[in-house]
């Protein structure tokens, strides 16, 4: 189906209740069918009807604007309250045919479906869905952010349904996936945000007088995804004027716990800016072991890091599938000064490059011979231990033989998949 999660992207909220299950009245579900049964969006988050069914529902609303990358809009019973709001997945002819609107009234058809956890009706056909005249939209519900967190029973109810947080502090950063958290643990998502000014790009202690949205569900969490810039209400908090200065040696050494704003003072770029990941790499001048780490840098608007560039940075200090880097909120948390010359390579062994202390370096592997053929991922191993990473190459990447040597191979220490490895950034890096 076209609905596969992809990172950045939201699934809807889920009801766990199955097409066995029966109602606290007895009732049973209704059953599967392909004519379609005229039901409401309460009955189908109370689990009164059967996975596969398909349903009208007449009278509904829309309240959120068409999210066009996930072909995803909610929708709302106009008398409101818990358990009356649903997610619509659309195929393409309708989410091209049929432009929907906040406060446009419907009688759609679709098959209900349970996605990844998260109730949704799919809407098949352009004739599924009718316009039929504009209402006014529900107020979202007032409720504490201990009530949405994932495992709280008091959850569910609100799945899809626009909800407020009121006097809530965000306790960390603005993720690559556009998420982040306030008060108690509840999430927030910047699932109807991306692409737009109203954009939530946050640090761990921006203050929300309100804050709303419809509540969703994705990745084992209920997320408040906030509409428009109308849905919330914020001063968001400098980094430099919140951060300590320190240095990547004290960041790697663990000397902040994961979370924690940090500055760096003219640290020296040491990699390409990998545009794939928006991930360059940046090192203590000094060098040596624990002096370097990658540093998250969303949509570096006028500035590509090469290596050399002398920069400032503030952000979060963060542990991204264990490797350790530093996210920038945005692009004016980087300060890029003079160039020079990129640190001198560290050399050590392919036994040394593979632990923790030399994650983030770069260095130099002298003589290493290869004992791998190249994987399915381009990666080839050298002395049993070290896997080189094509992570800067989109083309003339080498593929070489068992048993060749190299005079040397430099490259970042890098994290991914369970293995360190080494990066070499360009041809010049790999000497044969």
């Amino acid at each position: 189906m076209d609905g596969i999660l992809t990172q950045g992207t939201t699934a809807p909220v889920g009801n766990t209740s199955t097409a066995n299950e029966t109602t606290e009245a007895g009732t049973e579900p209704l059953p599967t069918g392909n004519m379609p049964t005229a039901t409401t969006i309460y009955d189908i988050q109370m689990g009164l009807v059967a996975e596969g069914t398909t349903v009208t529902l007449e009278g509904v609303i829309v309240v959120s604007p068409v999210q066009n990358d996930s072909s995803a809009v909610i929708v709302q019973d106009p008398m409101g309250g818990p358990y009356s709001a649903l997610y619509l997945y659309l195929f393409d002819e309708v989410l091209m045919g049929v432009p929907l609107a906040p406060g446009d009234e419907l009688t759609i058809t679709g098959e209900y479906s349970e996605f990844f956890d998260s109730s949704q009706l799919t809407i098949a056909g352009v004739a599924d869905v009718q316009i039929t005249g504009s209402a006014e939209i529900p107020a979202p519900l007032d409720v504490s952010a201990a009530e949405i967190v994932a495992g709280v029973d008091s959850a569910e109810q609100y799945e899809g349904v626009p909800v407020c947080l009121t006097d809530v502090t965000t306790t960390d950063a603005t993720n690559q996936f556009g998420d982040f958290h306030v008060d108690d643990g509840a999430a927030v998502s910047n699932f109807f945000l991306f692409g737009t000014d109203d954009f939530l790009q946050v640090l761990p202690g921006t203050e929300f007088a309100r804050l709303c949205g419809p509540l969703l569900y994705s990745f084992e969490e209920y997320k408040v995804a906030p509409r428009s810039g109308m849905d919330y209400d914020g001063s968001v908090l400098g980094c430099a004027d919140a951060a300590p200065l320190t240095t990547i040696s004290e960041v790697q050494q663990q000397m902040f716990a994961v979370g924690d704003l940090v500055r760096l003072e003219d640290v020296v770029v040491t990699t390409p800016w990998e545009t794939d990941q928006e991930v360059f790499w940046a090192q203590d001048p000094a060098g040596g072991m624990y002096s370097g780490i990658a540093v998250y840098l969303p949509r570096a608007e006028g500035f590509a890091p090469v290596p050399g560039d002398v920069v400032s940075l503030c952000g979060s200090y963060e542990e991204f599938f264990e490797q350790s880097q530093i996210q920038l909120a945005s692009a004016s948390d980087l300060v890029a000064g003079p160039s020079g010359p990129v640190p001198m390579p560290e050399p050590v062994t392919a036994d040394d490059a593979v632990t923790e202390p030399w994650e983030g370096v770069l260095v130099r592997i002298d003589g290493p011979t290869v004992t791998t053929e190249t994987d399915m991922f381009g990666e080839w191993t050298v002395d049993d231990v070290l896997r080189l990473t094509p992570e800067f190459f989109s083309m003339g990447w080498p593929m070489p033989m068992v048993d060749e040597t190299f005079t040397s191979l430099t490259g970042v220490v890098v994290f991914s998949f369970d293995n360190y490895k080494l990066a070499p950034r360009d041809m010049a890096d790999i000497v044969p």
